[in-house]
This record gives C-alpha cells, sequence and structure tokens, in this order.
C-alpha cells in the first residue's frame, strides 16, 4: 500500500508541477535563482512512517531526501534517544540505532534536532566511534543552547534557530549574530524566510534552511526565498517539484 501511495503522489507532483511551469497559478512571477540546488531533508516522520524511527529515516532516504532528520532528548541516566519530548520509560530509538543506520549510508546526512542538552556532551564521542561525524548537523540550538553544544560537541556545525523575523528585521545584523554564534546558518520557519533574508546570509557565506514544507504551493515559496534546504513530511513530492521550478 505504501508503494502505490508513493508512486501516486510522485505522479501528482509531477502533474502539477508542470502546471506550474506552465504559468497558471504563477503567472508574471520570475523565476527562482538557486545557489547550486536545494537539498531535501525527510522530517522525523517523513512519508507517514512513525516519528523519530528508523524506518522513516529510511523511507525519506528512500525517497530522493539527502538528509534526514530526528529530534535528540535524553534519558535520565544519560542514554540518547530519539524523542520530541522527555522520553520518560517510553520505547524510542536510540542515537546508537541511528548512528548505525548512518553509518550504513554514507551517502546520507543527518539533522540532529536538538531538544535537549543535558548529555549533548555524549553524541561526539559516539559519532566518532560509529564513524559518522562528519555526516551530522545540529538544528533546534539557540543563543543560549549553541554555547553548549559548541563547546561539547566542537566538530559538529549547527544552524541558529530563527523563531521570530520582525517585518522590520536587520538581516545583515542577524547574519552577523549568526557568524558571532560560529553557526553555519539560519534555521526558521517557511514563511518567515523570504528573498531578502537569504541574499544577506548569502553574502555573508551562511546557508538558510527551512521548516516544514508539505504542500505544492508552499515548495514554490520557499524555492523562491532562495533556500539552501527544505525540511518535508513529503520528500517525494518536492523532490519532484524542485527541478521543475528552477
Amino acid at each position: 500500500m505504501l508503494y502505490f501511495t508513493a508512486v501516486f503522489s510522485k505522479l501528482i507532483a509531477m502533474l502539477l508541477s508542470t502546471i506550474f511551469m506552465i504559468g497558471l497559478p504563477m503567472a508574471g512571477m520570475p523565476a527562482p535563482t538557486l545557489r547550486g540546488g536545494v537539498t531535501i531533508t525527510a522530517h522525523s516522520g517523513a512519508v507517514g512512517l512513525p516519528d523519530n524511527s528508523i524506518a522513516a529515516m529510511a523511507a525519506g532516504a528512500a525517497a530522493g531526501a539527502e538528509i534526514v532528520e530526528f529530534d535528540l532528548n535524553f534519558r535520565a541516566d544519560g542514554t540518547p534517544v530519539l524523542s520530541h519530548n522527555d522520553p520518560g520509560e517510553e520505547e524510542c530509538a536510540t542515537l546508537e540505532e541511528a548512528f548505525a543506520f548512518l553509518a550504513a549510508s554514507p551517502h546520507l546526512q543527518a539533522n540532529v534536532d536538538v531538544k535537549s542538552t543535558a548529555f549533548i556532551d555524549k553524541v561526539q564521542p559516539m559519532a566518532q566511534e560509529a564513524g559518522v561525524l562528519d555526516q551530522l548537523f545540529f538544528t533546534g540550538l539557540d543563543e543560549t543552547t549553541i554555547p553548549i553544544a559548541a563547546a561539547a560537541c566542537p566538530d559538529i556545525p549547527y544552524y541558529l534557530n530563527v523563531s521570530k523575523v520582525a517585518e522590520d528585521e536587520d538581516f545583515a545584523a542577524l547574519a552577523d549574530k549568526a557568524l558571532a554564534l560560529g553557526a553555519i546558518g539560519v534555521n526558521l520557519y517557511y514563511r518567515k524566510a523570504s528573498p531578502e533574508l537569504s541574499a544577506a546570509m548569502h553574502e555573508k557565506g551562511l546557508l538558510v534552511s527551512v521548516w516544514t514544507v508539505d504542500h505544492l504551493d508552499e515548495a514554490v515559496q520557499a524555492v523562491r526565498t532562495g533556500a539552501d534546504n527544505i525540511t518535508t513530511y513529503r520528500p517525494i513530492l518536492v523532490r519532484a517539484l524542485v527541478p521543475r521550478v528552477c
């Protein structure tokens, strides 16, 4: 059933993207310009599978995503697990299992969305042991948690999460803040992104990652902002669209 759903979704995406190409819903809009292409991140619960499951990561990769996402949390004893909320005693995939999957998929990157920094010092040694250190980057970090993560995991790059963007936001100042914090870019909700924000980041050599894009019009909007990465529950649809609107 999952196979037929995936095939149907891809066919619909191709049909709708063709409609977009001929300009029916976007008449008069300029074609977007990309900086070497857009990467697709499969959300932690991609393709309708359980959040933070190894199955969701495998399905996201099979659907054409270059990056898979999972949430990082910790049990009371310090065990790193994949969970959006405090895991308590619930059954969760472990970070060790996620790293084993990545080790068997060296072409993939992983967006490790940090939900707790309580035992984050465990992450880099585990990644080194598993041989996946160069496949990882952090999101979910702000001005308060970046120093903690950076000190504990100095070899794992990270984005600055941007929760609010004012109408009169000084994008150059935001880029300078990201640089001062040592970030590789900014990560924000796609509706907060804009071509102006992306231009300011790109001018300083920073990346723009947006979340969470799940519909055709949202994907078009995200690409037109100049985003470098798009996080989605539906990588088949977004991957089918992106080459056609570029």
